[in-house]
């Protein structure tokens, strides 16, 4: 009879043995962080946005006046000597290839230049 509670014992501690270890608990998951894809496809949406929008630096070098509001400006675009002729377009080179610079006013005080397809005037004095 003492033998029945102990072959019993046996065998439960044979069943337990047989069955694997429990995994440690994982940490809990914050459903409102991306994962690791969506989180490199969002970054590189919001770095192609800033490029897209971003304006390239402009410094006016110097500029002719012609007669009758004709003329050209001499300008530095991300350190590059570039002219523009009065109502001429000139497209950019570089990080900024897709857009273009108009020159619709030229001063004596000052130049005006419209960034396309931005459609942003730069006062240059």
């Amino acid at each position: 009879m003492k033998q029945l509670p102990l072959l019993l014992l046996l065998s439960m501690t044979a069943v337990v043995a047989q069955q694997p270890a429990p995994e440690p608990p994982k940490p809990p998951v914050d459903p409102t962080l991306p994962d690791a894809a969506l989180q490199k496809l969002l970054m590189a949406s919001v770095q192609n946005k800033a490029s897209a929008t971003s304006l390239p630096v402009v410094q006016m070098r110097g500029k002719i006046l012609q007669g009758g509001g004709r003329g050209l400006v001499i300008i530095e675009v991300n350190k590059q000597i570039l002219s523009l002729k009065k109502d001429a377009t000139l497209s950019l080179s570089g990080e900024h290839s897709h857009l273009s610079l108009q020159l619709t006013e030229l001063t004596a005080e000052s130049a005006t230049i419209e960034v396309l397809p931005l459609n942003q005037t730069l006062r240059l004095q």
